[in-house]
């Protein structure tokens, strides 16, 4: 069966019919897994959860790994010692430098201890391609292979008491002495996928059987996954859980393998994965997952008094000013994620969104035009930018909050930079969702971002600066109640909690419950963006931040004072007048926001609960967030 394999695109198809928002495996056991060495001293080696105390941080690579409990120390230890992954750290330990990442070779060398002798001749290993001869001939990775086979096959061997070391000289490198550890190394390269926590950490990687690698990428997936990393003993799977996809190929003409027996992974233990639907898919339709991040449009526009007299000739114009936005973008996040200055992230991010950037001087018949280039706003540039400027400004205002004891001029400058983060967040997940109108695979995403506004909007409007102000005629206690969390403009919210409790399946009404949560969103923004967006230059070039689908609401150069420049972008400084547009916020404004908030969070909550189901870790996230004040 496998040579048949070796050169046919593997598919899963579904099943049966398979509406939105379903589980379509159960959880699914790990081939191999392994942390990245950053979570080795924190992290059990066993399923991947935190350890419950955790040793104190080392960079040195340890010989031994650590575990949460007896049942994972027996299971990990005998692993660890028969794989050759102890003596692989072991003997990388000793040398200078250490390599900057292990965790590839200990999942091949766990993959190895799993699964039978193999041949490299053949393409496929248990139905899992290794891609090893296409692997061998890209010059960028081929080293990392070579040298990573060699300290592989000294670690068995050691395992196996051959005291003798393999002394190859790189030059001379034979191929067929490390058949077994090349291929087990690149079908882990090929096959392996990133395993993250709730928190989206990424902590290390794993390979599962066919039932998921022969899930083919597209940039318009009809399903997700995700990670269920728990104890083995509490590791039930759900009552209902079944496998509801078919082994496929396509070589001409479709087939199903339905009797294809996969081999079984390691059960309870390491990271499983549970496959789910984002689309309805019909019976036979190709099952289809991203293996990227989807919100990569190459959308940049050019500013310039005279665009007529551009042509098709200057797109490399355009490319070059692409390639330099995004490299300009990359490295102010990097900087930040870094150094940690949150007020230089701020200022500089707003000033490339504000400007743009100003390329050399073009040659036209005409003569030579001063060419202006900036990110559009639903750049993926651009949405970093959001991420980043939600972020620095929530920090921003923390780190200034924890220096102040009183309010005044100087110190509502927190208070500012909070109301900035969260009219940030809140583009962010409107912008988002302006792609995911067009896209309805982005939902992943969209739903982080909602649930992320939500809290921003939440924690800005329960905010005790506000009772601060003389003419706050509401507290932030009075705020919290149930009563203030009612939706005036509809009798939808308290409906749509009570039925989501009962995990009622929502699911089949996803247009309606989603419009009607729009409704709502957009019309709570209209009323509060102004005041949301004082003071930033950027943020008040969107009339109406929840609406992309006009060009009159998009920003515009025009909208900018012609004497603008970086010097004068530090817009977020108070002033007397930045004093009384605080105090002129008002009791409504401020419960305004919250509804906003609540209502961008429960509509997070209900998108993720298509991806993750209705008791995932985003249900328990959004609860808390809007109830746990109550307590």
């Amino acid at each position: 069966m496998e040579d048949e394999m070796v050169n046919t695109e593997m598919q899963m198809r579904a099943g049966e019919d398979i509406g939105i928002g379903e589980d379509i495996t159960p959880p699914l056991s790990p081939l191999s897994f392994s942390l990245h060495d950053s979570f080795i001293h924190s992290h059990c080696s066993s399923c991947f959860c935190p350890l419950p105390n955790r040793p104190s941080h080392s960079t040195t690579i340890p010989h031994s790994l650590l575990y949460c409990s007896p049942l994972c120390s027996s299971f990990g230890s005998l692993l660890h010692f028969h794989s050759a992954e102890f003596h692989l750290l072991r003997c990388l330990s000793s040398t200078s430098p250490p390599p900057s990442s292990t965790s590839d070779l200990r999942a091949a060398l766990r993959l190895l201890r799993l699964l039978p002798s193999h041949s490299s001749q053949l393409g496929r290993t248990s139905g899992l391609l290794t891609n090893r001869h296409k692997l061998l001939a890209d010059e960028q990775i081929v080293a990392r292979i070579r040298c990573g086979a060699r300290a592989m096959a000294i670690a068995r061997r050691l395992r196996d008491g051959k005291q003798e070391l393999i002394e190859v000289d790189e030059n001379e490198y034979d191929a067929v002495l490390f058949e077994e550890e090349e291929a087990a190394l690149c079908l882990v390269l090929t096959n392996s996928v990133e395993v993250q926590d709730n928190d989206g950490r990424t902590l290390g990687i794993a390979v599962y059987d066919p039932t998921f690698s022969w899930i083919n990428h597209s940039c318009s997936p009809n399903s997700c996954y995700r990670f269920l990393i728990s104890p083995p003993s509490t590791a039930a799977s759900p009552a209902d859980s079944k496998l509801r996809i078919v082994p496929s190929c396509s070589n001409g003409e479709k087939s199903v393998y339905s009797n294809i027996e996969f081999r079984k992974g390691y059960g309870e233990y390491g990271p499983r994965m549970i496959v789910r639907s984002i689309k309805r898919i019909k019976r036979s339709e190709e099952v289809t997952v991203a293996y990227t991040d989807l919100l990569q449009p190459k959308e940049i526009t050019a500013s310039n008094h005279a665009p007529s007299r551009l042509s098709s000739d200057h797109s490399s114009s355009r490319d070059e000013a692409n390639r330099k936005l995004t490299d300009y973008v990359d490295e102010i996040i990097s900087e930040y994620l870094s150094v940690g200055d949150p007020e230089s992230c701020c200022e500089k991010l707003e000033s490339i969104l504000v400007l743009g950037l100003h390329d050399e001087p073009l040659e036209t018949k005409e003569g030579k035009i001063q060419l202006n280039f900036r990110l559009h706003p639903l750049h993926h540039m651009a949405l970093n930018a959001y991420i980043t400027l939600a972020s620095s400004y929530k920090i921003h205002a923390n780190d200034m909050l924890a220096l102040c004891s009183e309010m005044n001029g100087h110190q509502l400058k927190p208070f500012h930079m909070s109301r900035a983060g969260a009219a940030y967040s809140f583009l962010l997940a409107a912008a988002a969702h302006h792609l995911f109108s067009f896209e309805t695979s982005l939902i992943v995403s969209v739903a982080n971002f909602w649930t992320s506004a939500g809290e921003s909007l939440l924690t800005f409007a329960r905010s005790s600066a506000w009772d601060l102000f003389g003419k706050q005629e509401i507290t932030g206690l009075e705020l919290l109640s149930h009563g203030n969390r009612k939706c005036s403009k509809c009798s939808f919210l308290d409906k749509f909690e009570a039925n989501f409790s009962l995990s009622q399946n929502l699911n089949e009404d996803f247009e309606n419950i989603s419009s009607k949560f729009l409704d709502c969103i957009s019309s709570y923004s209209r009323e509060v963006w102004n005041f949301l967006s004082q003071g930033s230059h950027y943020l008040k070039m969107f009339k109406e931040p929840f609406d992309f689908s006009s060009s009159a609401n998009m920003p515009k150069i025009s909208d900018l004072e012609p004497t603008l420049c970086r010097k004068n972008m530090d817009s977020y400084c108070w002033s007397s007048s930045g004093l009384e547009e605080a105090q002129q916020a008002t009791n409504q404004e401020r419960i305004n926001i919250l509804h906003l908030g609540v209502h961008c969070l429960l509509f997070g909550e209900y998108l993720a609960s298509i991806c993750y189901g209705t008791h995932s870790h985003y249900t328990r996230q959004v609860q808390r967030l809007v109830y746990c004040d109550d307590k």
